[in-house]
């Protein structure tokens, strides 16, 4: 019984310690590089699907309709 009480209390103690060096350190900085990379590549991908949109809707289709009815007109 005293063996298990004491491993307990070793691994509870190296648990602690643990923690406590995860919440001390200060190497996690580059998280918040790679969440600002991952927002600017959202919004960079948002802007050229609206702009390929606009392309697609303002030029190509309008254009494609319209060679489809002079075909078959």
């Amino acid at each position: 019984m005293r063996k298990a009480i004491q491993t307990f209390k070793t691994k509870a103690a190296y648990t602690a310690a643990r923690a406590g060096a995860i919440l001390k350190d200060e190497a996690g900085d580059f998280y918040i590089s790679d969440g600002v990379k991952i927002i600017i590549a959202v919004v960079l991908g948002a802007l050229l699907l609206a702009a390929l949109t606009n392309i697609f809707n303002g030029t190509v289709i309008p254009r494609i309709t319209q060679e489809i009815q002079r075909l078959f007109n």
